[in-house]
C-alpha cells in the first residue's frame, strides 16, 4: 500500500531537483549564440528566464526579439535586457487564458534578426507541472461562480421571456395587420384632409365675403326693423279705422238689402207699366194701320167695272 505512495514521493523529489539544476541549451543555425531558458518547468505563476549569448565577436546577439507562446503572440520587437556578461535577457509569464496554461508541454519561439548573421529562430519547450490560478483567474472563477448561481434565475426568466415573446411576437404580427390598415387608412385621410384644407380656405374667403355681405344686410335689416315698426303703427291705425269701416259697411249693406228690395218692387212695378204702355203703343198703332188699310180697300162710285159676269 505505501510502495505506490513511496514511488510517488520519490517522482516528485526528482522533478523538483531537476527543475533547479536543468539548464537547456539550444544552439541556433550552428554554435554562434547560445541561448537557454531557465526554468524549463513550474506552475503557472512561474518567472520564465530567456537568454542570448553569442559566441563570435564579428556578429550580434538577440537584442531585439518576436516572443510566441503556442503560436500565440507575446510580444513583437521587444527589447532585451543586457546582462553584465553581455547577454541578452527576456522575462516571460505564463498567459493566463487557458488553454496557453494548461498543464503540460508548452512550446515558446524567439524570431529575431541578428546583425552580420541573419534571421534565427530558437524553439523552448516549458512544462507546467501545477496549476496555480492567477489573481485574474481567481477573480473570474467568482464571477463565475457568481453569475452561476444567478443562472438559473436566468434561465428561468428566459423561459418566461421566450413565452412572453411568442406572445408578443403574435400580437405584433397583429398589430403590423392594424398599423398597415391605419397607414392605409392614415393615406386616405391625408388626402382627404388635402381636400378639406382646400375647401377649407375656399368656405373661409366665402364666409369673408358673406360677412362683408352679413354686415350690409344687418345695415339695411336695422332700417328695414325701424321702416316695420312705423308700419306696424300705422297697420294697427289701419286695422282700427278697417274695423270702423266694418261697421259702417255693415250699415251700409243693411241700408243696401232694404233699398234692392224695394228697387226690385218699384222695378216690377216700372216694367209692368211699361209693357202695358208698349201694349196700348202697339194696339193704337195697329188700329190706325187698320184703318188706313180699309180706308184705301172702299170702291169709288164714279168708277164701274168694264165686264160683269
Amino acid at each position: 500500500m505505501f510502495k505506490p505512495c513511496r514511488a510517488i514521493l520519490a517522482s516528485l523529489i526528482l522533478l523538483c531537483l531537476v527543475s533547479i539544476v536543468i539548464v537547456i541549451q539550444v544552439e541556433a543555425q550552428g554554435d554562434q549564440i547560445e541561448s537557454e531558458i531557465l526554468p524549463s518547468q513550474g506552475n503557472a505563476n512561474t518567472t520564465i528566464l530567456i537568454r542570448f549569448r553569442t559566441k563570435n565577436a564579428t556578429i550580434g546577439n538577440v537584442d531585439k526579439a518576436d516572443l510566441f507562446w503556442d503560436n500565440s503572440t507575446v510580444a513583437l520587437n521587444r527589447q532585451g535586457i543586457l546582462g553584465a556578461d553581455g547577454s541578452y535577457n527576456y522575462n516571460l509569464t505564463v498567459p493566463s487564458e487557458p488553454p496557453l496554461s494548461d498543464v503540460g508541454d508548452h512550446t515558446i519561439r524567439v524570431d529575431s534578426l541578428v546583425f552580420n548573421y541573419g534571421q534565427v529562430s530558437f524553439n523552448f519547450t516549458f512544462t507546467i507541472i501545477e496549476f496555480v490560478p492567477s489573481p485574474e483567474y481567481i477573480a473570474l472563477n467568482t464571477s463565475y461562480h457568481s453569475l452561476l448561481a444567478n443562472y438559473t434565475d436566468l434561465l428561468t426568466n428566459y423561459d418566461l421571456l421566450l413565452s412572453n415573446f411568442s406572445k408578443m411576437s403574435t400580437d405584433y404580427a397583429a398589430l403590423m395587420a392594424e398599423h398597415s390598415q391605419l397607414l392605409l387608412d392614415y393615406n386616405s385621410l391625408s388626402a382627404n384632409y388635402g381636400a378639406l384644407t382646400a375647401n377649407y380656405n375656399s368656405l373661409s374667403a366665402n364666409y369673408n365675403s358673406l360677412l362683408t355681405d352679413y354686415n350690409s344686410l344687418d345695415i339695411v335689416f336695422s332700417s328695414l326693423r325701424t321702416n316695420y315698426t312705423s308700419l306696424q303703427r300705422s297697420f294697427e291705425s289701419l286695422s282700427s279705422n278697417y274695423v270702423t269701416m266694418t261697421q259702417y259697411y255693415s250699415t251700409l249693406n243693411s241700408s243696401y238689402t232694404g233699398l234692392r228690395a224695394d228697387y226690385d218692387a218699384t222695378s216690377g212695378q216700372l216694367a209692368f207699366s211699361r209693357n202695358l204702355t208698349y201694349v196700348f203703343i202697339a194696339s193704337t198703332i195697329i188700329l190706325a194701320v187698320t184703318s188706313i188699310f180699309f180706308a184705301t180697300r172702299k170702291p169709288n162710285p164714279a168708277s164701274k167695272p168694264r165686264y160683269q159676269l
